[in-house]
Order: C-alpha cells, then structure tokens, then sequence
C-alpha cells in the first residue's frame, strides 16, 4: 500500500478499527503488567533482560496479525526498503544522531560538576552490552511493528481523512498511531515516577506525530526504525562515555 500520496477527505469515523486496536494494545500491556509482577518476585540483577521481555510480546503479538492481515504481504504493513525524497535512510539516521546528542545535553549539569552519572544499575560489562543490544537494535522493531507496522497501517486502511498539521496532512490513523503510542508510555508507571511518566507520554506523542508521517510517506518502517535506535542508542552511548570520563 502507498502511503504518498496525500489527497484531502472528508473525515469519516469508524469506531471498530479503533477499538480492535485498542484490544491489541490493552492484550499487550496485560502481558507486561504479567511479566513485571513475575520479575518483582524473581528479582533480576540485568536490567536489560527485563526490557527485552516487556518487548517481545510487543513484536510477536503485531507482527503475527500482520502476517495474518496482510496474508503473507509483509510489505503492505511496512516490512520493506522503501525510501521518500526527503526521508531517505541517510537522513532518517542523521536526525535520529542529532535528536540523541540534544536529549544528551541533560548530562551537562553532571559534567560541569564532574559528579558521576546517577545509573540505577551496576555498569558491567553484561549490562552495558544489554543495555546498548536493547536501545540501538529491540526497541526501535518492536514498537515500530506495533505502532507504526500494525497500529498505524490499520487504521490508515480502515479510516478515511486527514488533519492539517504545521503544514502537512497528517492522515487521521497517523495521528491516532501517534496518540496510542504515547499512550502506552503510561505503563512505565511501574518503574518510573508518575511526574516523569507524563513528560514521557507527551514527548512520545509528539515525536510520534513526527515519525508516524515519516511513515505515512515511505510505508517503510525501516524509516522509523532508524530514527528510534539512533536517537535512543545514541544518548545511552553518550551516557556511557561520559560516565566513564568521569571516573578518570
């Protein structure tokens, strides 16, 4: 399916889409609420393998109801090479380094201090390795099949009209994607303070936007793809270095 082309519609709501959606995303944080309940029980001194797991269910789960939908046309729901005259893979890597060097600048205060980064688990060799496997490579393919490959695509098949946004028409099941994305982010209420999960669920919502048009143009998600693990790996790089300069 092209996604390109950009034709103004009237906007006509259909709840079924949604609420199918909605089940898929309210099955998926069940699983996770499940594996972090077990995990509290069966402490675990790898970080990472316990954000592994919450991601696994958040690829299989969508990426089966792709094969199913799209009846073996993984290409139709995002699994492909396609590129945009603006949202080439170069570039898409490019703004992802950018974003992460800029949402790095918040080592700044630690720097000037030379105090040593606060990281909420010990920096091993094993937890550096998982830690950086998860950001530059599993984050980045399981939500963006499930948000992007799944999410958006669905409702871009299944409903119809745009929402003019900073110039661009963003296609109503580009902006739903982006708001369910930035909703499921309310679920790091289990690990994280409720004040920071608000800021999370707003950051993700609007660069959700951002991302979900990227998509809308290529049908690629391999476009988004780039843009999660560069920007994510890219500041968990940087904290790591800085961390360690620190030390000297």
């Amino acid at each position: 399916m092209e996604f390109k082309e950009v034709v103004m519609a009237k906007m006509r709501y259909k709840s079924a889409p949604v609420f199918k959606m909605l089940g898929v995303t309210a099955l998926v944080a069940v699983i996770i609420v499940a594996i972090h309940i077990w995990f509290k029980s069966h402490p675990c001194k790898y970080s990472w393998i316990l954000a592994d797991l919450f991601h696994i269910p958040q690829f299989l789960i969508p990426f089966l109801m792709i094969c199913y939908l799209s009846k073996g046309k993984l290409k139709e729901y995002g699994f492909n090479l396609n590129e945009e005259s603006f949202f080439t893979h170069k570039r898409m890597a490019i703004i992802g380094v950018s974003f992460g060097i800029f949402m790095a600048l918040r080592y700044i205060p630690q720097v000037v201090g030379h105090t040593l980064l606060d990281i909420p688990y010990p920096v091993t060799l094993a937890n550096v390795l998982g830690n950086m496997s998860f950001q530059w490579i599993v984050v980045g393919i399981s939500e963006e099949t499930m948000f992007r490959g799944l999410i958006q695509t669905y409702l871009m098949r299944n409903l119809d009209g745009y929402i003019k946004m900073f110039g661009h028409n963003l296609h109503i099941g580009t902006v739903l994607g982006a708001v369910f994305w930035g909703g499921f982010h309310f679920i790091n209420i289990l690990i994280m303070p409720l004040r920071a999960v608000i800021f999370f669920v707003m950051l993700t919502t609007g660069i959700g936007l951002l991302m979900g048009y990227a998509y809308q143009r290529t049908g690629s998600l391999l476009t988004t793809i780039i843009i999660h693990n560069t920007l994510f790996g890219t500041q968990l790089t940087l904290g790591y270095i800085i961390y360690w300069l620190l030390r000297i």
